[in-house]
């Protein structure tokens, strides 16, 4: 049985997500401290730090959920980390000479707080 789930991610497809977390507003990206002022349905992000006007641009949300609102606030830094840490995951098992799939083929146990990798059963 396979231990990840998904087709795996190509360099292409992480080149194009690194392409557009460049292309969008710097962060941070913060949940606005007026949006409370708003009405219910609407939520602010403030996109970057304060310009020398002391105003943030800004995207609005309507209808997005508190849930949705968290998660898209917090993208703008997750997204770099993630691909960072994809990035460098990458680089460390092909300088261990493995790949995912001898990975695979091996059995990982649990005990206590530590995980041990076992060759594959004969």
């Amino acid at each position: 049985m396979s231990m990840h789930t998904c087709d795996e991610l190509s360099e292409a497809e992480l080149d194009l997500m690194e392409r557009r977390v460049a292309a969008a507003t710097v962060g941070p990206w913060l949940p606005d401290s007026a949006d409370a002022e708003l009405a219910t349905n609407v939520s602010v992000i403030e996109l970057g730090l304060c310009n020398e006007l002391g105003t943030f641009k800004s995207i609005e949300l309507v209808g997005a959920s508190e849930a949705d609102h968290e998660f898209i606030v917090n993208a703008r830094q997750d997204m770099p980390r993630l691909l960072q840490e994809v990035r460098y995951l990458r680089a460390r098992l092909q300088s261990l000479g493995t790949s995912l799939d001898d990975i695979e083929t091996h059995t990982l146990r649990t005990t206590g707080e530590e995980t041990y990798l076992l060759a594959p059963s004969m």
